[in-house]
This record gives C-alpha cells, structure tokens and sequence, in this order.
C-alpha cells in the first residue's frame, strides 16, 4: 500500500485499496527495496518497545486504517520542515522465501527529473522539457527511514534532520523510539579515541587508522560485536596505561563495553580493507590481514620523524 506525501502541494493522497500482489512490477520493486534495506546498515530495537510497529504487526486486519494514521502523523511531522522532502510511504506485508512474515515501511524519497512533454500552442506541436520533482527512487537508492519488521526485532534506518533548529529523525519524532545510535558512529568515536591516546602516550599517530581498523574487523568476525577491551589489547598491547585511558574515555562517551553489530556481514566486508594515502599523495588498498605482516609491508618510522612504507615480496603477473 503507498500513501502520498506531496509537500509541494500541500496534499496527502492515500489509498484506500492495497496494491494488486500479482503486479509483477510492483513484486520486482518491492524485492529489491527489501533486499537493499536487508543489505545496509540498520539499527534495532525489539517489537515490543515500538506499540506503533507492534499494533501494525498483531492486527493485520486494520493494515490500511493503521497505515493511514501513520501516514498522516509523518505529513503532519514534516509539512513544515524546508529540509526534509516529501515522497511516497510504502506499506507492506510480505513472505519471504523461507515463508518468514516480513512487515515493513520504506519512505520513497522524491527525485526531480527532467522530462520531455508534448503540448500545442495554437494547434502548433510543439516538443518542449518540464521537470517532474516527484520521480520515485531506484529500489537500489538508499533507503533513509523505514523500518522491517522480521520476527520480535524492528530493524530500522532513520536519518537525522534539521527541523528548523532542531534534530528530527523518523526513528524518535514518529516510532518513538529512543535514539540509538548506529554503529557506524561508534566506530569513529572509537577510531578518535584510540587516535587521541596514541598521540598523548607515542606522540605519534601514523599506525593508528590501520591497526584500529583491523581491530574493529577482527572483533566483528569473533563474535559479531566490537569489543572494546579486543580493540585495547590489539592497539596497545604493551601499554596497560593507555588501554586503561582508552577504555575510560570510551566509557565517558557513551560506547557500551561491548558494542552489537546488527548485519555484522556487512561491515565484515567494509572493514576488510585498509585504504593507506600517505603524503605524496600515493595511497594504497591492503587487506587488513596482511596489516602486521612484516613480510609483505612494512611501517618504519624515520629519524627525521617521516614515515616510510616498504611493500615486500611482490610478485609480477
């Protein structure tokens, strides 16, 4: 079922009929939504916390009453807000193909597009372009607020916004669910950390970015979490007063002692690899594994204070 939101216009059009299932446009579209959402970052909380999502879910005979109240709550919610656009809300209920209930919303965000149109000026043809500002995204484009329900976890994407001053996410202002934050943003405070520390206690910080983020990768493949005492022993191994400053400050910012990785896969993959650009403007891709293999590269810190990187036993094609 899709409602639209058309801020331009100041209207909200909802359906009154869900969409025909057998469309096999709309079954393509929708897969591939889904897929994209599965496939990225998400955050998530449990059905139970979310009586919005939860009431969508038990009483599925009022689908298109509950999703037209949500729907008109989330035009209300941002009619007035000039930074965040108007798009069309997409419902739906879906099996997948384990026969696993799938429940959803998705915000398909406005593209504006340059079309061609054709009109008559006095009985003249006349072939001219107009812009269309409500093109419906690619189902591969990001998705920025939607949730998907799979079992008793809501996985959900929720962008912050500027609200006329103010912050605004669909996850707080519409679910009201309690901000959490994604684990991509604990990674850069955990990154700025181990940074800091290295800087009081080596007063250098070259090693910094590869050696965290081959932490980071390693504590996601043990066990699908970040773990912060992993990530300490892994970059200061020899210094128990640095990981114990590390561990303090990580603490006064709010990163948990162990972190979850909701689609740990994902950031298994992204944190394979560690891009090295180094100050003559040659960079670098080495797999994380290789990191601390002397063998294969090497990280020498000069007298003068400069860094050289020495690629070992490279073979020729």
């Amino acid at each position: 079922m899709v409602h639209v939101l058309d801020k331009d216009s100041g209207n909200v059009v909802l359906s009154h009929k869900d969409m025909d299932p057998n469309d096999v446009v709309v079954e393509e579209y929708l897969q591939k939504v889904v897929q994209k959402f599965v496939n990225s970052e998400y955050t998530e909380t449990a059905l139970d916390d979310c009586p919005i999502v939860k009431s969508l879910v038990d009483d599925p005979a009022s689908f298109m009453d509950q999703t037209t109240e949500l729907s008109l709550a989330f035009f209300e919610a941002i009619k007035g807000a000039e930074k965040i656009g108007g798009g069309d809300l997409l419902f739906f209920r879906v099996e997948n193909d384990d026969l696993a209930e799938l429940t959803g919303m998705v915000k398909l965000d406005y593209n504006a597009k340059y079309l061609h149109t054709i009109e008559y000026q006095d009985d003249v043809l006349v072939n001219t372009i107009i812009q269309n500002k409500t093109i419906l995204p690619s189902p591969v484009q990001t998705i920025n607020d939607g949730f998907l329900v799979i079992g008793n976890t809501i996985r959900v994407r929720s962008k912050k916004y500027d609200n006329n001053g103010e912050d605004w996410s669909f996850a707080q202002n519409i679910l009201k669910i309690p901000a959490v934050k994604k684990v991509s943003e604990e990674i850069k405070i955990i990154e700025k950390t181990v940074q800091e520390t290295t800087k009081k206690y080596t007063e250098t910080d070259v090693l910094t970015a590869p050696e965290t983020r081959k932490a980071v990768h390693d504590s996601i493949k043990k066990d699908e979490t970040i773990d912060s005492n992993y990530v300490a022993e892994a970059v200061f191994p020899d210094n128990p007063v640095a990981k114990e400053e590390f561990k303090a400050t990580l603490k006064e910012r709010g990163v948990a002692e162990t972190v979850p990785v909701p689609n740990a896969p994902i950031f298994e993959k992204k944190y394979q690899k560690q891009k090295i650009k180094l100050g003559n403007g040659i960079e670098m891709t080495v797999p994380v594994e290789l990191l601390k293999n002397k063998d294969v590269i090497e990280f020498r810190t000069n007298p003068d204070g400069t860094m050289s990187v020495i690629v070992k036993n490279v073979e020729r094609d």
